[in-house]
Order: structure tokens, then sequence, then C-alpha cells
């Protein structure tokens, strides 16, 4: 309506002059005063203020927090008489403030660990101003970086050599050379799974002993008549890098050695060793090598399909002749034996019920055995390899995993 009755008085105007009427000039004179008093009107009309929003970048993370740097853009509207200038002001962890000119401000990036507020409003051409607006931003630590961790490919990987093995139920990977008799390997894996059964990097000397799978040898093999291939075949070849996974087990076994403890150690005087853990992912200890030199008894209790990561600290490790008990549901394959600084593991007439992970250990083990995988940079002795392999779990740093 207020649009019709403006231009009806322009075409009035108009009209008077083309008639040329003496009263013309005056009657034009009239209208566009009448015009700009219209203009007036309208605009005093416009008592609707302008709305605006937010948008951040990042999203915030699923409990309404943020990680890392926040970047906020403040966006007004006003259909009527536009968006004159946007205000803002900062508290918190972060201060400071500004008018802007425009429908559009940028508010300098947050990176204040904590909360910083945001009060914020629009003004329009017509002077109405918005009532005004917060925004929380909470900012906190950025969460760890997880990584899932796999040690099921072999039931024994080394990056050295490997002598007088006996019997290893899985799969034998050994980056130097492999020296057996009387022996027997990888019997109790699936019979779709075959390929790398035994894998020596060097020379693969075997004889009197049974394979259930492929074979492969780097430079050269003594294998004879007396050994037969159950299922599978000899070949030469190199189908692991053992360099490359040797590296990714330093840095896994560095890795959980910086975790933080969170389960409690109890050491009683005589030689009975007590690991607790409750939470349903990652429970970790640290223990040092001499308290399992002297161990009688090794009890570990967590829950059911939580994994367990006892860090042993000491360049030398011995392990003999004491017995393990699990409860509250954990079992062997919930179970890591990290070795991070260790150079030697002695064991005889023992069973680690669990996987080993001494990347730059020589292990010399007899008369006995492990239940999962062995991960370690030689062996020598005839101790048994039973494939209880570890469940994979994620690894976060920190002590936090699932």
């Amino acid at each position: 309506m207020k649009g019709q009755f403006i231009s009806c008085l322009v075409f009035l105007a108009l009209s008077a002059v083309a008639c040329g009427t003496p009263e013309a000039g005056s009657q034009a004179a009239e209208a566009q005063q009448l015009s700009r008093g219209a203009g007036l009107v309208a605009l005093s009309d416009d008592s609707t203020p302008p709305v605006s929003s937010t948008f951040s970048h990042p999203n915030p993370n699923p409990d309404g927090t943020y990680s890392g740097a926040v970047s906020i853009t403040i966006t007004a509207t006003d259909d009527a008489s536009g968006v004159e200038s946007i205000t803002y002001t900062v508290s918190g962890m972060h201060t400071g403030g500004a008018t802007v000119s425009g429908a559009t401000a940028y508010v300098p990036i947050l990176t204040e660990l904590g909360q910083t507020t945001i009060t914020f409003y629009a003004k329009d051409g017509s002077g109405n101003y918005e009532p005004p607006q917060t925004l929380v931003i909470n900012l906190t630590v950025p969460p760890p970086s997880c990584t899932e961790i796999s040690l099921r490919d072999f039931n024994l990987f080394l990056t050295g050599d490997y002598n007088g093995g006996h019997d290893v139920e899985g799969k034998v990977a050994v980056g130097g050379n492999i020296s057996m008799e009387n022996f027997a390997v990888g019997h109790r894996v699936a019979e779709d799974d075959l390929d790398n059964v035994l894998v020596a990097g060097g020379q693969l000397n075997i004889s009197r002993g049974a394979i259930f799978g492929n074979a492969y040898y780097g430079d050269s093999t003594t294998a004879n008549g007396t050994t037969t291939f159950y299922r599978g075949e000899l070949a030469q070849g190199a189908p692991v890098d053992f360099f490359g996974r040797s590296e990714e087990l330093r840095a896994l076994s560095s890795g959980l050695a910086s975790s933080r403890a969170t389960g409690t150690k109890r050491v009683e005087s005589w030689g009975g060793v007590f690991l607790e853990g409750t939470l349903p992912g990652l429970n970790v200890f640290h223990v040092e090598a001499s308290v399992f030199a002297r161990a009688k008894y090794l009890s570990i209790t967590a829950p059911a399909n939580a994994t367990v990561v006892v860090n042993v600290w000491g360049e030398s490790a011995r392990f003999s002749g004491f017995g393990h008990n699990f409860s509250g549901g954990i079992d062997q394959t919930g179970v890591l034996f990290n070795f991070p600084d260790a150079t030697n593991i002695t064991a005889y007439g023992y069973g680690f019920w669990g996987t080993v992970l001494a990347p730059n250990a020589h292990v010399d083990f007899s008369d006995g055995s492990w239940d999962g995988g062995m991960y370690a940079a030689s062996f020598t002795g005839n101790a048994e390899g039973h494939i209880n392999p570890l469940r994979d779990f994620q690894f976060c740093g920190g002590g936090v995993g699932t």
C-alpha cells in the first residue's frame, strides 16, 4: 500500500508537467515533497530488528565441546532497511570485541583452552537493534588419535635368527637364519591360510620335521627328504617386509611404555605379584624386571574382553618356575607383556600366558611355552609356541584404549 501511494503521487506530478498547466511546476514540487515524506514514513514503519546467526568451524564434538582452534562467523539479515552493522564482545579465555559494518563479522580465531563467551547483536538501517545473543565455546584438549593394534600375524616373529626351535603351532617369520630339527611348524594353522607358514629371510636349515603350509627362504636351504610338507610347498622368495614390521613393533613398544598406569599393582615379600585392572578397555601396568626374577606367583585380574598391557622394565629379564592365575574374565588373548628396553630375556621351566613384545631383545627360552605371539629380535631354545593370538585393540596413547 505504501508503494502504491508513492507511485500515484509521482504519476500525478509527471502528468501535470506533461500537460503544461500553469500550476505544473508547483504541483510537481508538491508531489516530490509528498514522495519524500512517504519514504520517511515507510522507513519509520520498519520496526522489525535484524536477525543474526553464527557458524563455527570445525563442528563441535558430540558433547558440545570443541577440539583445536575454532573460527566463528556472525551473519545477519534484514529484509526491510538492510543490516547496518554487527557488534560483538568476547569474554572468558579470550577478550575483545568490535562493531563491524555490513552483514558479516569474523571473530578472531579462538585457541585458548577453556570457556569463551561471545555476545553479539545486529543493527539495521532504521536503527532497530536485535536483542543480544550469546554463544559459548568450550575448547578442550584434542582427543588423541587412536591406532588399531594387531599382533596376530605370526606365532613367532624375529628380525634376527631362530635356533633350536621345536614346535610352533602357528606361523613363523624370521628375518635372519632358521636352524631347526625334529620340529613341527603350522599344524594348527587354518587350511585356507597356508601362505607364509615358515619364512626365513636368510638361510633355512631344517631337517626331520613337518611343515603345514608354504615355506620360503631368502638365501639357501638344506631342506631335504626328511622334511615333510603336509600342506604347501617350498620356494625361494621374500614375502615379508621384516624392516617395515620391526619399525612398527618398536614404535608400538615405545608408545605402550609411555602410557600411564591405569591398574593397581601389589608385590608381596613372599613373591606374589598381583595386577588388578577394572577398565573394560585398556589396563596398563608398570613392573620392574627384578620383580619377576624373584616372583613365585603372578595373578592378573581384569574384565572379560579387556586388554592388559604389562610393561616390564629392565635391560635384562628372567622368568622361571612360577605360576599364573587369571580372574575377572581375562585370558591369554587379552594379555600383552611389553619389554620396551630389554636386550636379553631368559626363561626356562615357564609359560608366558599371553603375547610377548620385545623388539630389541634376544630371547633364550627352553622347557616352556608361550600362549600367543612372540615378537623379538632373536630366539634360541626349544620352547613351544601355542596359538592364542592377542585380540586386536585400539591404542590411543596415554593409557587410553579399547
